[in-house]
Formats: structure tokens, C-alpha cells, sequence
């Protein structure tokens, strides 16, 4: 049995790391080091741990760029014998965006031992850092320092697109909603992003009700994209053209990213969809949650208000078959009538249950 335990432990480390990823990120977000600016790799000097994935976004003040320098030290696994920082690196990695988000513009990412001498430097205000490694070779890792320094141009940042729906359990985006955020005579690419939030409890379904881009056959210039919660990862779907499918999500946050490769084009474009928080479960019995049919549950506030929440709207439909019918019938004319002929069947059903006869009892006409 002992030759049991080294592989025990290994389980029970794995298990500890993976439970602890949280913990293990705070010293790329500069949490409990003497200076907030520097940041370093989990465990620094020591070996970083296996199976970490640390992303922190800097923000910076208007006419001013995030800059970073690389300190004494640095060591992250590579795939190749020689590989020189900048260079495409699958396991290992310490990754810089010039944005907010894992696909705004790639400024850099190093693996290998070698210290990077290329500048980091994002100008969009914003400075995305993301530190992953695979499950094998641990190495020391890196200590990095970033500053806030007046902009080489001394213009303004980019103009962020970003709205936000942070509060409630379904709501639309639509692109007619981007033209009171973007600024006067705006020119260029178009890059917004719809943040979308429910509570925890729940997911969000994306139900795409109008979708028409400019130029279908080039997806590479005009595109929507959806994400689940972290941007870090390849997104749930990739839109382009006259036709978008419904997406759900498996966290409580999605992000939607609008691409243009010319603003102008937003005129020509519409896309309208609804967002609607959703649960799956076997049997929707929970106090609060309404049965669509197909496992899928939704918050009951949202049957019958106006607006589809369901895959395949039953939340309306039987708003429509069961309340809006019978107020109909009883607003109508016919409702006494057929009072009466019920009220006769009632009565001739009696008599016949009670009188012995030798015939079957027929109904009179009516």
C-alpha cells in the first residue's frame, strides 16, 4: 500500500491547487505584495503551481499609457529548446492585450527564459494580463512592475463602446441603443461590447430576434461574438452574415462583442436580441420558477410578460390558451348561454342516474 501513497498526495495537491485559484492570483493582482504595482507570478521566487489561469485588467487615467518592465528574473515553460519571447507559446505563458478583454489586440506573450526586451504598452486605457500554466514543468516565473505615464501623443484614449445590463432578469440589446454612446462623426472601426449579468442562481439564454450585417461574405470585417463570462476562452458562437442562433450560456454573465470594420456601416446593420435568465432542471418544482417543457426553467415574474423567455415561448402561450381566453369568453355574449345548456345537462344527467327505465335514457333536443 505505500507505493499508494506518493500518488494519493499528487491527487490531494492537484485537488488543493485547483480549489485554491483564487488565492493563487492575488499576486498578479498585486494583492499582498509591498508595492500594488508590482505583480508577479504565483509563489514567486518559488516555483509557480500547475493548472493556473490569472487574468487582472489595469486601467489608466485619460492621455496616459500602462507601460510594464520585466524585473531580474524570468522563467516560464516552453515547448521549444530555443524560443525567443513574443513568439507563440501553447502551455506557459504570461500574455499582455492593449484593452479590457482576452480578444482585444494582442501586444505580446512570453514564455522560455529569456527576459523580454520588447515594450509593453497599452494606449486603449485599459491593460488585460493574463498568466496561465498547464499541468506539467513548474518554473520560478517572473516579477513585473507596471507604471501610468502620459501618452506619447498626448491624445485622448479610444473611445470605449460598452454597455452594460447588470441588474434584473431579462432585458433586450439592440444596435439602434449604440448610436447615443458612440461620439459625434465617429469614424473607423467599430468595436462594442454588450456586458450582460443575472443573478448567480441562474444562466443567461441569447435569443436572437433580428439579425442583419453589412457584407455577409466577409466575417472577418463585420462579426458578433458571444462569451461566457470570461473572455479569456474562445467564445460560445461567432456570428456574421443574416442568420444568428439562440446561445445559452453556462455562467450568470455573458459578454457580446459588435464588430464593424467601419462605423458608418451601423446604419445599414440591425440586430436585436433578447436576453432571459434560465435554469435546467428534471423537474422545475422550486418556489419561483416556471416549467418551460423542455427542462428548462425560468423565473415565474417573467411568464406572461410580453416577451418569450422560454426556447420555444410557453411561458406565453399559455398566457394566451389559458387567461386571455376565458376572459374573452366571459367578456362575449355566449357565456350565458352556454350557462344554461350546462346547468340542462347537469339536470337531465340526475334523472337518468336515479329513474329505472327499460329504454336508455336520451337527451331531449334542445
Amino acid at each position: 500500500m505505500r507505493f499508494l501513497l506518493p500518488i494519493l498526495a499528487l491527487l490531494s495537491l492537484t485537488t488543493g491547487n485547483s480549489a485554491s485559484h483564487f488565492d493563487q492570483c492575488l499576486s498578479i493582482k498585486g494583492i499582498g505584495l509591498q508595492n500594488f504595482n508590482i505583480f508577479t507570478s504565483p509563489n514567486f521566487p518559488d516555483r509557480y503551481p500547475a493548472n493556473v489561469d490569472c487574468v487582472r485588467v489595469i486601467h489608466s487615467r485619460p492621455q496616459h499609457d500602462v507601460i510594464v518592465k520585466f524585473h531580474h528574473v524570468f522563467q516560464i515553460e516552453s515547448t521549444y529548446d530555443k524560443i525567443e519571447a513574443g513568439q507563440e507559446c501553447p502551455n506557459d505563458f504570461i500574455e499582455f492585450r492593449d484593452g479590457r478583454y482576452g480578444f482585444s489586440p494582442l501586444i505580446a506573450r512570453f514564455c522560455g527564459d529569456r527576459m523580454p526586451k520588447r515594450e509593453i504598452r497599452a494606449v486603449s486605457g485599459f491593460l488585460w494580463i493574463r498568466f496561465r500554466s498547464d499541468p506539467m514543468l513548474e518554473y520560478q516565473g517572473f516579477s513585473a512592475e507596471y507604471a501610468i505615464v502620459p501618452s506619447k501623443s498626448g491624445r485622448f484614449n479610444n473611445h470605449e463602446c460598452l454597455l452594460e445590463y447588470l441588474n434584473g432578469l431579462d432585458g433586450f440589446i439592440r444596435t439602434r441603443d449604440l448610436i447615443s454612446n458612440l461620439p459625434i462623426n465617429a469614424s473607423g472601426t467599430l468595436d462594442c461590447v454588450w456586458r450582460l449579468a443575472v443573478p448567480s442562481n441562474f444562466k443567461i439564454a441569447f435569443y436572437v430576434k433580428e439579425f442583419q450585417l453589412k457584407s455577409p461574405n466577409q466575417c472577418a470585417q463585420n462579426f458578433v461574438e458571444v462569451y461566457s463570462g470570461d473572455t479569456s476562452d474562445k467564445p460560445l458562437r461567432r456570428f456574421c452574415g443574416l442568420t444568428a442562433n439562440d446561445v445559452f450560456s453556462p455562467s450568470n454573465e455573458m459578454f457580446v462583442r459588435f464588430y464593424l470594420s467601419d462605423v458608418r456601416s451601423l446604419n445599414t446593420t440591425s440586430i436585436s436580441a433578447l436576453f432571459s435568465s434560465y435554469t435546467r432542471l428534471k423537474n422545475c418544482t422550486q418556489e419561483g420558477l416556471f416549467a418551460c417543457g423542455d427542462e428548462n426553467c425560468v423565473p415565474k415574474s417573467l411568464a406572461c410578460n410580453g416577451r418569450p423567455n422560454c426556447p420555444y415561448g410557453r411561458d406565453e402561450r399559455v398566457c394566451s390558451v389559458g387567461q386571455d381566453t376565458i376572459f374573452n369568453f366571459l367578456a362575449s355574449g355566449f357565456a350565458p348561454l352556454v350557462s344554461i345548456i350546462f346547468i340542462v345537462l347537469i339536470v337531465v344527467s340526475l334523472i337518468c342516474f336515479y329513474t329505472i327505465r327499460k329504454n336508455h335514457c336520451a337527451l331531449p333536443p334542445l
